[in-house]
C-alpha cells in the first residue's frame, strides 16, 4: 500500500469514528437522531471542501515565502510589433 491509500483509509476511519461518537453520545442539547444525522452530513460536506482549500492555501504561502527559484527574464529584445526576437 502506498502512502496515499493509507492516508485515505485513516481519514475515513477518523471521520466514521467522530460521526459515531457524536451520533451515540448524549450531549445534553436535546438533539434528535435526525438532527444529528443532518449535522454530521453537512459537517462532512463542509469539512471535505475545506481540506483542499487548506492545502491550496499552504501551497500559496510556501510558494510566496520559500520560493528559491529565480524569475527568469526572456532573452532577446522586443521588436516594434512586440514580438521577442
Amino acid at each position: 500500500m502506498n502512502k496515499k491509500t493509507i492516508y485515505r483509509f485513516l481519514s475515513i476511519f477518523i471521520a466514521l469514528t467522530v460521526a459515531g461518537i457524536f451520533g451515540l453520545c448524549d450531549l445534553g442539547l436535546g438533539l434528535t437522531p435526525l438532527t444529528k444525522v443532518f449535522i454530521i452530513f453537512f459537517g462532512g460536506i463542509v469539512g471535505l471542501q475545506c481540506v483542499p482549500a487548506a492545502f491550496m492555501f499552504i501551497g500559496i504561502v510556501k510558494g510566496t515565502f520559500f520560493n528559491t527559484e529565480k524569475i527568469t527574464q526572456p532573452s532577446g529584445s522586443l521588436t516594434r510589433s512586440g514580438v521577442i526576437s
